[in-house]
């Protein structure tokens, strides 16, 4: 369904992943014409409606607060109004509210309409140089090193350009992580892109990782990795694997994750190919009546 002249209905809108002036010019009327905005952030929100002399009702809107914030928006809805959804940058649900919202908005039979821009994504694969006619968007990378790892090992052999988004406190040990994995593969980072101290650095992965180690980055991180050779990883001697797991005093699932890393295979592959074979840890095993 195509929106026409803005009927009523949920707009989710790409807003400006920095520059407020790449705001497209359906987002702009269709703010004018909202009957009430949800923002991820609203103090966000305040500078792009005031930008655009806006003045709209404004609510904050998070998946976590969605029970709360929902009555308000189908009220809107209901008596015919226009709400929009304005997430911190970028489109509405690509690593940021806006499923459950839509999931809310079709069940109770409103149509919702899409108004595209700004991605984050698509900005640092145009700029990396990189060959992306595909790719994988991996979202936030894992708080932890081996949830880092593991994905890595998980996308690292399709042969296709990655994209990730990082916070700056862990950036340096999460490249590190990937350089374990991938190998030298060339990198670009985008840092702040299209606001005023954006950066953009390449070079490989241990090579950002050493850089940004000496020289801590701050603000919003998108990283692409450069596509490698699709490889199937070769299958291990599994016999093997189960006697060194059955020899290890450490829980199954640390020594399956440590031989996922030595194998270069998944993690979950590997604790499923020792638990075939009937490994379990020392004193676990079950003593008989």
């Amino acid at each position: 369904m195509t929106a026409d002249r803005f009927s009523p209905g949920l707009y989710l809108a790409a807003s400006p992943i920095g520059h407020l002036g790449d705001a497209s010019l359906r987002l702009i009327e269709a703010l004018c014409q909202a009957d009430l905005v949800a923002a991820e952030d609203t103090r966000r929100a305040i500078k792009l409606l005031n930008r655009f002399s806006a003045k709209k009702p404004l609510i904050s809107y998070r998946e976590q607060n969605h029970d709360k914030a929902w009555p308000k928006i189908e009220k809107a809805l209901a008596a015919g109004g226009r709400a929009v959804l304005l997430t911190d940058a970028g489109s509405p649900g690509v690593a940021d509210p806006g499923a459950k919202l839509v999931q809310a908005a079709r069940a109770a039979g409103y149509p919702v309409y899409p108004l595209p821009g700004p991605s984050a994504v698509v900005t640092a694969l145009t700029a990396s140089g990189f060959w992306a006619e595909r790719f994988i968007f991996g979202g936030f990378l894992p708080e932890r090193s081996a949830g880092r790892v593991a994905l890595a090992q998980e996308l690292g052999s399709l042969g296709l350009c990655l994209v990730f988004f990082e916070v700056p406190h862990r950036l340096a040990t999460s490249l590190a992580d990937l350089a374990r994995v991938l190998g030298p593969r060339p990198a670009f980072l985008a840092r702040e892109m299209t606001k005023a101290h954006e950066e953009y650095l390449w070079g490989t992965l241990e090579e950002l990782a050493a850089d940004v180690a000496k020289n801590p980055r701050k603000g919003e991180i998108t990283l692409v990795v450069a596509p490698g050779e699709k490889e199937k990883p070769i299958e291990p001697n599994w016999d093997l694997a189960a006697e060194k797991a059955a020899a290890d005093p450490r829980p199954l699932g640390v020594v399956a994750a440590e031989l996922a890393l030595e194998l270069g295979w998944p993690k979950k592959s590997v604790y499923g190919e020792l638990l075939k074979r009937r490994v379990r840890p020392p004193g676990k095993v079950k003593k008989s009546p």
